[in-house]
């Protein structure tokens, strides 16, 4: 007969497994010989609740109820325990011996430690959902030591200023409707990277008009990028779809603790942005929480939002039911909601087919009626733990032509956990001038504040029409963002 060898190491984690597994019957046996079977159970229902617990607070979205059931069922097995010993030894005058106890205790703390380090290994793959806020508290703040980053194209590298390190595990994705590079590109960088050791910049086309050593500068997605303003009934921006860039730049860039979006012509006001919770999303939701600003006086969180002291919200967009392409009157008099080529109409497709948990949550936001969320997209933080759920909400919408600035605020509201807040951005978009760091102190002026906005310019165009991009405007955001951190009262490299 042919023999079989068994090549099992004695360091193994098999051969640890069945000296764990004959370890249990043992104690088993222990426990049953001394007390009863009654015993045994209560014991195993403890040793489960308090490894549910922990696999709980790993791995599973849950609300705080079910950690609440199992303190109780705890304390209830721990009391039951302590009420049949006391009975057992009453009734029986057992006293078990030294060496029995020191045996059964030494066999459990092998097998607790065993299945505590099968549990924590690093092999062991973490379910697609995402942690509810309150549960990060448990964790340390920073990227997975197992997830391995892909590098970033080198000319984005810069080394932070003055060991700045608020967003050193933070993808800053800036995006370009039109390849406008030149000025634009280099000004940004040359601000921000001080800030963000990570930043990628994606745009419909690569940068070969700098020649090659800058070819790879921009991460190209040219999904939808073509514009025809021609036809009044359907004015096809070349930015509508963006949000395929967003979807491209996250599915490229895993690793992070979270992820800040916003074009190249939007202003960043650093010093606030460091004071956001970077386990949150950041946007201007309607019914977002303001993050305090001394500046302002605000030295805790307002309870509600008080519409007048902030940038305008987000839109809820009217009645799904109704048609509102037969009253839409094209863009400009009215907002991309009514529009037949890219609004709601369009959207709803989308919308249908995401999970009804996630719509009930949002329905819950609006007071139990189907809405969708419209605004600006032009500053949105998404946290790294909802990335991939994220991912696939936004997914849905462009399987559809939905436009940029309803696709990604609505799936930002149905992705957001109930319960979790989402701080409020205030985010100013405007289509008057100033463009440029003038306008941010205006509105300091006026009682506001601004974290960013949009449209920001780095140039401006000559009398010939020629746009060219002005350097002073480099040195202006620096010192305003001098300026900012000066204003809250926080320390900021000059």
């Amino acid at each position: 007969m042919p023999s079989h060898s068994f090549n099992i190491s004695l360091a193994s984690p098999t051969f640890v497994l069945l000296l764990v597994e004959a370890g249990r019957d043992i104690t088993a046996m222990f426990i049953i010989h001394d007390f009863d079977a009654i015993m045994e159970g209560i014991l195993i229902s403890l040793a489960s609740t308090f490894l549910i617990s922990i696999d709980t607070l790993r791995l599973i979205e849950t609300p705080p109820s079910a950690f609440l059931g199992c303190v109780i069922a705890t304390v209830a097995s721990v009391v039951l325990v302590l009420n049949l010993r006391q009975r057992s030894d009453e009734q029986r005058e057992v006293s078990l011996s030294t060496r029995r106890l020191v045996v059964a205790v030494a066999t459990f703390l092998v097998a607790l430690i065993y299945v505590c380090a099968v549990l924590f290994h690093d092999t062991v793959p973490p379910l697609p959902i995402s942690l509810p806020y309150w549960t990060e508290v448990f964790k340390p703040h920073s990227s997975t030591p197992s997830c391995t980053r892909k590098a970033l194209p080198l000319s984005t590298l810069s080394q932070s200023e003055g060991n700045y390190t608020h967003f050193s595990n933070v993808l800053l994705i800036v995006f370009f409707s039109h390849p406008r590079y030149n000025d634009n590109l280099d000004f940004h960088r040359e601000v921000y990277s001080a800030y963000f050791p990570n930043i990628v910049y994606i745009g419909p086309a690569s940068r070969e008009d700098k020649g090659f050593a800058h070819s790879y500068d921009v991460l190209v997605d040219s999904f939808q990028s073509d514009e025809d303003l021609s036809d009044p009934s359907f004015y096809k921006m070349s930015g509508r779809m963006a949000h395929h860039m967003l979807h491209t730049a996250l599915q490229e860039y895993d690793c992070y603790d979270g992820y800040l979006w916003a074009p190249f012509d939007t202003l960043l006001n650093v010093p606030r942005l460091q004071q956001f919770n970077q386990n949150l999303f950041w946007y201007h939701s309607p019914w977002g929480r303001p993050v305090p600003n001394p500046a302002l006086g605000d030295f805790g969180p307002e309870p509600t939002l008080n519409k007048g002291r902030h940038a305008p919200p987000a839109l809820i967009s009217p009645d799904t039911s109704v048609i509102l392409t037969e009253t839409w009157r094209g863009w400009g008099p009215d907002w991309w909601l009514g529009d037949p080529h890219v609004g709601v109409s369009v959207c709803m497709e989308a919308f249908l087919r995401v999970p009804s948990e996630m719509r009930t949550r949002l329905a819950a936001l609006t007071e139990g009626k189907t809405r969708l969320i419209g605004g600006s997209a032009d500053t949105l933080y998404i946290p790294g733990r909802h990335r991939r759920v994220f991912m696939e909400v936004l997914a849905l919408f462009l399987e559809t032509n939905c436009f940029l600035e309803i696709a990604t605020p609505t799936t930002v509201h149905l992705v957001v956990p109930t319960g979790e807040p989402i701080q409020y951005v205030d985010h100013w978009w405007i289509y008057q001038p100033p463009f440029n760091a003038t306008f941010v102190r205006q509105k300091w002026a006026e009682g506001f504040e601004v974290d960013t906005f949009h449209t920001f310019h780095w140039g401006d165009r000559g009398e010939d029409g020629i746009w060219t991009g002005d350097h002073h405007h480099v040195a202006d955001v620096r010192h305003l963002l001098k300026e900012s951190a000066d204003r809250q009262g926080i320390e900021f490299p000059a």
